[in-house]
């Protein structure tokens, strides 16, 4: 199984593959390869997750280095130290105790060290309070901009309420996520399943076919927000917000769909890393043009070389939830029809009377998805 990686980290690697760099004497000369980091911690008990890696070098972007064996760890105000291990079947990925959760109000520095003596900090940065959900109302709504049959024309605009505290500088991000039954666990184009090696394989001779194989056992397909969606209230302090734009839901089904809502209090570090990586991508249109200085971390700094420009954020959040079923069979479509997801090629299932042979594929836990049910869930 192909293996993938959160949306935000996915950015910013596709990102440093679009620096310009020469050719010299008609040979492509290798970018730069920067650390990439991914770490939050939020005010929930835990684990909390740090990834490493190194991006690629390569103008494609598309590949990338996890940085093994690092000592990882986080420090508080107080002198209280968390470590994070390392998980031995993800490289790359360490995870704190499941008991550990930030505090409002505390001030954490996160702390790495690779193998090679290399020591990286963030800065110190302190966990805001956040507002709590007051209300959420969803609405079925069409843009003409897109054409009749296109996926994004008509779907369900969610918005929400909430009470902006009377202190300045606090900044918001809106984030969700989607569980759905699945059925399909892996499918294989212009290939096969191996059960041995756990993978799609090509074969010698090259086909068109595509076969997908079904879930043994429960399983949930996971979907989440793209978007950077984030606000400051540098204009609205202390107000109420009404009716912010926080999720837009496909209208590919009639049956209710399963929304998990967090609205989380960023750091000003964050905000303004994620408002010029938005600002950048609106105003050129690809992440492929997002100029360098947009990218490397306005929290992470290189110890043993102050020169080193590092990738990603150290998120520190307080973060409040919903969890809530929205009905897609509104009393008015306004002419619009269901634009159903379908499954590609042809399901395999095992010749009556074979031997030894399988045609079902474990779920297994990952970013897409999960064999543990979602909270709140209802059949």
């Amino acid at each position: 199984m192909k293996k993938k990686f959160p949306i935000y980290l996915i950015l910013l690697l596709l990102l440093v593959g679009s620096c310009i760099t020469p050719i010299t004497d008609f040979t492509q000369v290798s970018s730069q390869s920067f650390l990439a980091v991914e770490a939050a911690l939020t005010d929930q008990f835990g684990p909390h997750k740090v990834r490493l890696y190194m991006s690629s070098d390569k103008l494609t972007g598309s590949f990338f280095t996890p940085v093994t064996k690092a000592k990882v760890y986080i420090l508080d105000d107080k002198g209280v130290r968390q470590d994070f291990t390392e998980v031995t079947t993800s490289k790359g990925t360490y995870l704190s105790s499941s008991n550990f959760a930030g505090r409002v109000g505390g001030r954490y520095v996160l702390n790495i060290e690779t193998t090679e003596g290399k020591k990286y900090q963030s800065v110190a940065e302190t966990m805001k309070a956040v507002p709590e959900i007051e209300n959420l109302i969803t609405r079925f709504e069409v843009q003409d901009n897109y054409a009749k049959g296109d996926a994004r024309r008509a779907g369900f605009n969610v918005y929400l309420d909430f009470q902006d505290p009377n202190t300045t500088g606090d900044n918001y991000q809106w984030y969700w996520k989607h569980y759905q039954r699945a059925d399909i666990c892996e499918t294989c184009v212009g290939g096969s399943y191996n059960f041995r090696l756990n993978a799609c394989v090509q074969p010698a001779i090259p086909t068109e076919q595509t076969l997908s194989y079904k879930c043994a056992g429960d399983c949930w397909d996971i979907s989440f927000s793209t978007d950077l969606n984030i606000l400051s209230d540098s204009y609205l302090n202390g107000q109420r917000i009404t009716g912010k734009l926080v999720a837009r839901i496909p209208f590919d089904g009639t049956s209710p769909y399963y929304l998990q809502l967090e609205q989380r209090a960023i750091t000003a570090n964050s905000y303004n890393y994620y408002q010029s990586l938005k600002a950048q991508t609106q105003n050129n249109g690809t992440l492929f043009d997002v100029p360098a200085e947009t990218r490397f971390s306005f929290n992470i700094k290189s110890i043993t070389n102050p020169e080193e420009k590092i990738l990603g954020v150290f998120d520190v959040f307080a973060v409040r939830k919903r969890i809530f079923y929205i009905d897609r069979n509104p009393a008015n479509t306004q002419g619009e029809l269901p634009i159903p997801r379908y499954t590609l090629g042809e399901i395999f299932a095992c010749p009556p009377g074979s031997i030894n042979c399988q045609d079902l594929i474990q779920c297994t836990d990952g970013v897409y998805r999960t064999p543990f049910k979602p909270v709140g869930w209802k059949e």
